[in-house]
């Protein structure tokens, strides 16, 4: 043992009783991680409040209400095709409804599609994590913890057709589409993971503007005061510390979040909510999955 360890051990000895094993380091902002079973990168999302929701959106992004948060941390990217196939390999997960993509090696750093919301769920409970609840996916993709500033965009408060993969191609919607935004990303449909870096979330999540849809956790009922005319809105009665969202026992119908690359351009902002059948699945729909940091 060198001189100045021995010193550090005595030391230790002296004021604690013993030289215990290190203690890991508290995670930090901008610290990222390997996931061991499917090698997926995560980055850290560190506890605290933010703003969820919007004012200037539809019905039910509002209210804009504070929601404070664990710490988690969240895949930076989508899942792949690559990485999904290790769990169908392995017998856990069931192949996506369509496997043309799926199945095209070419394709296979794309994010996987056409899987549902169990699907999605089986796949992160396979690889060790779970589903991001939207308070979650919010937070990672528009807050701001360096100014506590809310951005419309993971990147910003402006679109910008560069930074995310979305429906700027004349053969899905053109008709809804912003003008002299035709070709703008490079790709007529979904890109490989990870290929806006410029569109990076303030806390280095990719992809969270366009590309797929991504399935969360929270279960949903709309806001259709015609049809639920003495339920409140969920963001009205959300609790203060890490919602669940809406009881699923009452709804067969989930949240995705984030646009993707067959929906026009401004469903693309990141307070914006779709919401579908769990058992749903089509070419736009993907997901990433969280874990606790203290997991």
């Amino acid at each position: 043992m060198k001189p100045r360890l021995v010193f550090f051990c005595f030391a230790a000895i002296f004021l604690a009783g013993g030289c215990g094993p290190a203690v890991a380091p508290t995670p930090q902002l901008g610290d990222t991680l390997i996931a061991p079973k499917d090698g997926a990168k995560l980055v850290y999302v560190p506890a605290g409040e933010f703003v969820m929701g919007s004012e200037t959106g539809l019905s039910d992004e509002q209210p804009a209400h504070r929601v404070y948060l664990d710490s988690f941390w969240l895949d930076q990217t989508e899942v792949t095709n690559e990485a999904y196939r290790q769990c169908a390999e392995a017998g856990t997960c069931s192949s996506p409804l369509k496997t043309e993509d799926y199945d095209n090696p070419a394709y296979k750093l794309h994010p996987v599609v056409y899987v549902s919301w169990d699907q999605a769920q089986t796949y992160c409970s396979w690889a060790g994590r779970r589903l991001p609840t939207e308070a979650e996916w919010e937070k990672a993709a528009t807050w701001n913890p360096r100014t506590n500033e809310k951005y419309v965009y993971p990147w910003g408060n402006e679109y910008e057709c560069s930074k995310g993969n979305y429906d700027d191609e004349t053969e899905q919607d053109a008709s809804i589409m912003a003008p002299g935004l035709v070709d703008c990303d490079g790709f007529k449909r979904s890109a490989p993971v990870g290929s806006f870096p410029q569109g990076a979330s303030p806390y280095g999540a990719l992809d969270m503007g366009g590309n797929v849809w991504e399935w969360v956790h929270d279960a949903f009922i709309e806001n259709d005061p015609l049809l639920f005319q003495e339920r409140k809105s969920y963001y009205a009665v959300s609790p203060y510390e890490n919602p669940q969202g809406t009881d699923p026992a009452i709804t067969i119908y989930r949240v995705l979040r984030g646009g993707s690359w067959n929906f026009t351009y401004g469903f693309g902002r990141s307070a914006y909510r779709l919401w579908f059948a769990l058992y749903d699945k089509y070419d736009g729909m993907g997901f990433r999955c969280a874990m606790n940091a203290d997991q």
